[in-house]
């Protein structure tokens, strides 16, 4: 076989076996779009898909804390105090550079409280109060349900940082427990939290 022809062969054979030709070297983050508590730590890595870069770091506006290894680079975030932020990393690969971003949230969810507004009286009308501390990035929603029910009430959904249900009391409710149960929604991030209160009628 002509020798020009077997290195054509084998040159077009490398180009449409998968793998056999190599293609643009990328950045990836992990990770991705990071939803935490705000004041907790997090930890990301980035990493390279191609080992002959001659520099993969961070461009971030926090301090650059973490580690280094072969095709990896990791940045330590020791306290979230921002509620959106932007994290990129990048790779020099000769002439080529790669750039990969992620949008960091953070928020702040704290149990429900559940109250009783004044003594609940028998054959009166009485109201529970639930109310739930939330915080978003203020490019975000606030997505919080909260529903209160039990005591041999209805369940009430409610939206918002507050809900309120009334009642007339009955005698057989003495004892028995309401419970407000509060969802949060950030992304795809759900967060859950409840509380109850007992009734004293």
């Amino acid at each position: 076989m002509d020798p020009h022809r077997c290195c054509a062969a084998l040159a077009l054979l490398c180009f449409l076996v998968p793998g056999g030709h190599p293609g643009p070297c990328r950045v990836s983050i992990s990770p991705e779009e990071p939803m935490v508590e705000f004041g907790s730590p997090l930890l990301l890595n980035c990493t390279s898909s191609c080992q002959n870069y001659s520099r993969l770091s961070w461009e971030v506006s926090v301090p650059k804390k973490g580690e280094q290894g072969p095709g990896w680079v990791s940045l330590n975030i020791t306290s979230v105090t921002d509620w959106s932020l932007e994290l990129q990393c990048f790779g020099v690969f000769g002439a080529q550079r790669e750039i990969t971003a992620t949008p960091l949230r953070a928020y702040q969810f704290s149990p429900p409280q559940v109250s009783l507004e004044g003594d609940v009286v028998a054959g009166r009308e009485a109201r529970v109060i639930c109310v739930v501390s939330a915080r978003v990035p203020p490019s975000d929603p606030l997505d919080l349900n909260l529903t209160l029910g039990g005591g041999g009430l209805p369940p009430s959904t409610q939206r918002g940082p507050s809900a309120v249900l009334a009642f007339t009391a009955r005698p057989e409710q003495h004892g028995q427990e309401v419970t407000c149960e509060a969802a949060l929604r950030l992304g795809r991030l759900l967060l859950n939290a409840s509380a109850s209160t007992a009734l004293r009628v």
